[in-house]
């Protein structure tokens, strides 16, 4: 009886998806206006989206140092923020620089960055790119003129450098949020390559966005990696240099004292004349120990220095990335047969569900 029952179960499954197809084939005409309007919707949205271009660039830690041995390899190693056993010795190790590259300390300054288009229509900042000849869809202009009706004066943007990421204007949090969104950072565990992506509505635009980035990259971590080498440097060197005036002045002192005692035959002379001496030599070697440590000092920064390896330079795309229009209009078209059929088949009485 079970396997009956199976059985006329199945059966009745067949008769009832024979029954949807022969009621979806008779009512094939329906399918003609919804299909017709989302064709044309679909054409207008994917013809109103602008075309972007996109940039990959790649970098990798520069492992070839002069320096050979354990010690070598620990200068290697802590380039990059990394330990010889493994742990960072960095709050930023290579890890953190997708977030670094989304924080408004790192994008405001790429604003003032000069770009170009490939066509030399425009030539300015990349602020100025973003806020006169970046293109939009329609709703999304329509949606800016209703917001501008609404909107307090004197939040517009200013002038590039005139940008501080302590405190902005809402059009300068907004374009700093495109920007943002525009550019992509993925590292690898592995191996630590950087794979940076830009992304922009002219192609030399992006490339030029993706050359800066990875410039500007780099720059960012060498400071942030030297900043306190750097500060000992500057504090030893100003030391060295006091150090120096005065050895020139005891020096000096003790040359003037000689020349005009160079025959005096008192012990009271000969007392004085020793007493300078020892101050010039104890001169001298204070501002000879400075000296070195200015010169390791020096050593300190070219250790910390980080080193890069440009594995792939930006290339100006030859064509467009994005968007997939004839992908979105037959998903759209997908979504409205889909739609249509089950709209057809709940209003056939017959059916049973």
């Amino acid at each position: 009886m079970d396997a009956q029952s199976q059985k006329t179960s199945v059966l009745k499954d067949k008769i009832q998806i024979n029954l949807i197809f022969s009621s979806l084939w008779k009512s094939k005409r329906k399918y003609i206006i919804p299909l017709a309007v989302t064709f044309v919707a679909a054409c207008v949205i994917a013809l109103s989206i602008p075309r972007f271009y996109k940039v990959q660039v790649m970098l990798a830690p520069e492992y070839g140092g002069t320096t050979t041995g354990t010690s070598g390899l620990k200068s290697i190693t802590s380039m990059m923020g990394l330990g010889s056993s493994g742990s960072s010795v960095d709050a930023i190790t290579p890890m953190f620089y997708p977030d670094l590259m989304k924080s408004t300390d790192f994008v405001v300054p790429l604003l003032s960055m000069q770009v170009s288009t490939a066509d030399n229509g425009f030539k300015g900042t990349l602020l100025e790119y973003k806020t006169k000849h970046n293109k939009a869809p329609w709703w999304e202009m329509i949606k800016g003129k209703i917001i501008e009706l609404f909107k307090k004066p004197g939040g517009g943007a200013r002038k590039a450098t005139e940008i501080s990421p302590y405190r902005m204007t809402r059009d300068e949090a907004d374009i700093v949020k495109g920007v943002s969104s525009d550019i992509g950072c993925v590292v690898d565990k592995k191996t630590d390559v950087i794979t940076i992506t830009t992304v922009a509505q002219d192609p030399l635009v992006a490339a030029q966005i993706a050359d800066t980035v990875m410039a500007h990259l780099q720059t960012f971590i060498t400071e942030y990696r030297t900043k306190k080498a750097r500060i000992d440097l500057q504090h030893y060197t100003q030391l060295r240099d006091e150090a120096r005036a005065n050895y020139i002045k005891v020096q000096r002192q003790y040359a003037s004292y000689v020349d005009t005692h160079f025959d005096a035959s008192l012990q009271s002379y000969k007392s004085e004349e020793e007493r300078l001496e020892n101050e010039m030599q104890i001169a001298y070697n204070q501002y000879n120990n400075l000296a070195q440590q200015v010169q390791q000092a020096h050593n300190r920064v070219e250790e910390r220095t980080p080193v890069f390896t440009v594995l792939q330079n930006a290339s100006v795309p030859t064509r467009h990335e994005g968007p997939k229009r004839m992908l979105m209009v037959l998903t759209f078209l997908f979504l409205a047969f889909v739609g249509t059929s089950i709209w057809i088949v709940a209003k056939e009485k017959s059916l049973k569900f």
